[in-house]
């Protein structure tokens, strides 16, 4: 792993210090619960599950908002840009964007450094960069039948290749209200993309709204095994609108 060395006159023990500390920090939301319970930090990528047309459902545009807003450079691929844009929020409004796209977005400079969080809503969204096979497949005479890779397994495959040492956020919607009682493979099918989300973020999180200003989380997946199919109530107030 190699580590970006500034100019800013600070020893290079310093900053090595300095990027020490920040891997090890979490990357602030606008709800502390949820900062906790995503620990978004170093290499993690993390997936919050929200039902479609809820506050929830754009958890991403406010987590990427809040965190640039207290001057970390932040990245966010949405198709729906905030209304507030601060100065350290880069939008990228890529249709179909690729692994490729986003490995190159944690490398730009936003103010002169590089970004702390990508932040991908809708991340099924993400397109497989295009490879041009070595050769021609050579044909097995015995049995010429293959199975062919779904639509799931693509997806899975692409956010796989998204190879950055800073957090990932990826967000995805249901349309039913989140069963938060039952594993979400018993009530959608297997190639939805918050199935596939529990394969590729550790940890993935179920939210369905409780109350005015309360969520109900369920951690799908936890990188502690022992804690997955948890559940926690989180304080959750509505945020202004203008966000």
């Amino acid at each position: 792993m190699t580590h970006q060395i500034d100019s800013s006159g600070a020893s290079v023990a310093e900053q090595l210090l300095g990027q020490r500390d920040e891997a090890a920090t979490l990357m602030p939301t606008p709800w502390p619960d949820l900062t906790q319970l995503a620990e978004l930090n170093f290499r993690h990528k993390a997936g919050i599950i929200a039902q479609g047309g809820t506050r929830e459902a754009k958890v991403g545009r406010d987590v990427a908002v809040h965190a640039a807003h207290t001057g970390l450079p932040v990245v966010l691929f949405t198709g729906y840009p905030p209304s507030t844009q601060p100065e350290t929020l880069v939008v990228k409004e890529i249709p179909a964007p690729t692994d490729s796209h986003v490995n190159a977005a944690a490398k730009i400079h936003i103010g002169g450094r590089t970004p702390r969080l990508i932040v991908i809503e809708r991340y099924e969204r993400l397109t497989r960069e295009p490879h041009e096979p070595y050769s021609d497949p050579m044909r097995d005479l015995i049995d010429e039948v293959s199975e062919e890779e779904s639509w799931g397994d693509r997806l899975m495959w692409t956010v796989r290749n998204i190879r950055v040492n800073i957090p990932v956020l990826l967000t995805t919607v249901v349309d039913e209200v989140p069963d938060l009682a039952r594993p979400l493979g018993r009530w959608l099918p297997i190639d939805h993309p918050a199935n596939v989300m529990t394969d590729v973020c550790k940890p993935t999180i179920v939210l369905a709204r409780s109350g005015a200003e309360s969520v109900e989380a369920r951690l799908e997946v936890d990188p502690h095994a022992y804690r997955s199919g948890e559940r926690s109530t989180l304080a959750w107030k509505p945020l202004p609108r203008s966000s």
